[in-house]
């Protein structure tokens, strides 16, 4: 039985040979899947913000990256699965702070990989974080009533606390409501309104609703 089997296997074992040879060389030509290259347009995403520093640089750019793989994968390429990730857990103090984009940062679909990322760096700005009160002024809006005017009003809370970066916060004197509309109103009134910051890079820390009671009164 064994001589039978050893014939088998060696008969003709040249041919066999060259057979197996010539399948994978069609394997390769036909069944192995050509790579694509393309780019794509991703957010910059941070890890581990440092609690006591602040985000100051004016735009974070979009990182497009170049990458490449088996076509079938790279034109399915769910964005969901694609990210550069900065690790901020080394940022320790304020100022400019110069990161690299390479593979390190890029997560990426299995058999699909980074060429190049463009821009290939970026530099992000740190400030220390301060948070401070700051005093809520309404802002009214419409004609009065003919003889009638604000005889007085009272906001609630009067101050609210904001949060950002230790230069930006320093220069913001007070904010002010949502408008009000007192062309209709005689006697008094209150108004639920949300006060607004214009610097994008600011925040209220809890509470941005207040409650603002007017009287109106003839002169």
């Amino acid at each position: 039985m064994k001589h039978l089997l050893r014939n088998y296997v060696l008969n003709n074992v040249g041919l066999k040979v060259l057979s197996l040879a010539g399948a994978v060389v069609l394997w390769g030509l036909f069944g192995a899947e050509p790579d694509l290259e393309t780019s794509i347009g991703v957010p910059l995403e941070f890890h581990n913000m440092p609690q006591d520093l602040e985000l100051v640089s004016e735009q974070t750019p979009n990182v497009y990256l170049m990458v490449r793989g088996p076509q079938g994968k790279v034109r399915n390429i769910n964005r969901a699965e694609v990210a550069v990730v900065l690790d901020l857990y080394n940022v320790r103090q304020p100022g400019a702070q110069t990161f690299t984009l390479d593979a390190s940062q890029v997560v990426l679909p299995r058999g699909v990989r980074l060429l190049r990322a463009v821009p290939s760096q970026v530099r992000l700005i740190f400030e220390k974080r301060l948070t401070r009160e700051v005093r809520v002024l309404p802002r009214f809006t419409g004609a009065y009533m003919t003889g009638y005017g604000v005889s007085s009003y009272t906001i609630d809370p009067p101050m609210l606390r904001v949060v950002g970066p230790e230069s930006r916060v320093a220069l913001l004197d007070y904010v002010t409501t949502d408008p009000i509309d007192l062309s209709t109103l005689v006697g008094s009134a209150s108004y639920p309104r949300n006060a607004y910051l214009e610097d994008p890079h600011l925040r209220f820390e809890n509470l941005q609703s207040v409650r603002v009671h007017v009287e109106m009164k003839k002169k």
